[in-house]
């Protein structure tokens, strides 16, 4: 598969040393270096994203436009628990602290959306108790914000390379130079759109509801929206039909790999219907055809599915999960625990690259273009 996004190859070794020594603060904030056998050639540095620990307030969204721009909401709190809702934005090699429109605010922010168009570009939602939302846009930096307009401006004959698409009706696009909608000219054959996302080699997937069966079905773009496929059904395990979900499409140098989630009998006597793991499937043509080539259940891990799978550049799948980290070296046929317990990171697949965000530390995140070097951020003083 192609890469189109920055050089995002993880290596699972190395991600999961890294996650372990996240664990001692006190201890060195980048990570060892593996053996020179796992080394990619070359192995790409890290976006050197500067720390701002004296930013005002708590850190609670962190969004990228590429690896050299970002914005970050903060939340700075009175002893009355009211909270002014501001902006920092990563430019020029430092961070920039900015004042939003948005009221102030009750509690961690929650309430608000932020979203990135682009370098300098972005759209900030607010909620109010009622559930109105009321939104505004940026595309200087934050230095200056306008109402955001409610409908979509025009249609998009194409996604601009690297732009974020948002399912409402339709599939809307976030247009890089003035952060407002455009909706997609052609379609997904999907209707009950509810998850958009951006692959590691420039592939767009979209899951909702096959327009013609109206059963769970999800489908790819590899030319920027113009047209679409259509993925075929997955060869999901029996009995699970009615409460399988597709939770995470992964692309890998050879392969594409697809994480099913449903409701296992354990998790029914434990009176929970959160989705538990059920089945890895492997295509090695796009997605065209699928095989099975794990199943969950009867004990076997991983259970769950925390943040994005990782495909590593040795062919290795790195799974995070509520009770562990585990990685597969044969093609997600199996899984070893490489880390008992419950992670200490979430990580995501951004436009700047690998995002590992510190679960228990708001704020603390670390950042890798290859999964092989980690770079350390730490954004506000952790006081919300």
């Amino acid at each position: 598969m192609r890469s189109a996004l920055p050089p995002v190859v993880l290596l699972a070794a190395t991600l999961l040393a890294c996650t372990a020594e996240q664990q001692d603060r006190s201890g060195p904030t980048e990570a060892p270096s593996p053996s020179a056998s796992l080394l990619p050639t070359p192995s790409a540095e890290p976006p050197r994203i500067p720390s701002a620990t004296e930013l005002p307030g708590q850190d609670v969204l962190l969004r990228f436009a590429d690896a050299a721009h970002a914005f970050a909401l903060l939340t700075d709190c009175r002893d009355d628990g009211v909270c002014a809702v501001r902006a920092a934005v990563l430019a020029d090699g430092g961070w920039q602290l900015r004042d939003t429109p948005a009221g102030a605010t009750e509690g961690d922010g929650s309430d608000h959306t932020l979203q990135v168009a682009g370098p300098g570009s972005a759209r900030l939602s607010q909620r109010d108790a009622e559930g109105h939302e009321e939104s505004w846009l940026t595309t200087d930096g934050g230095a200056t914000w306008q109402p955001a307009p409610a409908e979509p401006a025009g249609t998009a004959p194409e996604i601009p390379s690297g732009a974020l698409l948002v399912a409402d009706e339709q599939v809307n696009v976030l247009m890089p130079d003035t952060a407002e909608y455009k909706v997609l000219a052609e379609q997904p054959p999907l209707t009950a759109v509810d998850r958009l996302d951006l692959l590691a080699d420039g592939t767009y997937w979209t899951r909702g509801k096959d327009r013609a069966t109206g059963e769970p079905a999800a489908a790819v773009t590899r030319d920027l929206g113009r047209t679409w496929e259509l993925l075929p059904p997955l060869p999901t395990p029996p009995g699970h039909g009615h409460h399988a979900e597709l939770r995470a499409l992964v692309a890998a140098e050879d392969a594409l790999y697809a994480f099913e989630t449903g409701v296992l009998l354990s998790d029914v006597y434990r009176g929970t219907t959160a989705g538990s793991l059920i089945a890895v499937h492997r295509s090695a043509d796009d997605g065209r055809t699928w095989e099975r080539v794990w199943t969950g259940g009867g004990g076997a891990s991983p259970r769950s599915l925390l943040g994005t799978p990782i495909a590593a550049a040795d062919g290795s799948l790195v799974v995070y999960a509520d009770d562990g980290i585990y990685t597969s070296r044969d093609g997600g046929s199996t899984f070893e625990t490489t880390r008992p317990g419950p992670p200490p990171e979430e990580p995501a697949l951004t436009p700047g690259g690998y995002l590992l965000t510190d679960i228990g530390n708001p704020g603390h995140y670390r950042i890798s273009a290859d999964g092989f070097t980690w770079h350390t951020l730490i954004l506000g003083g952790n006081r919300g």
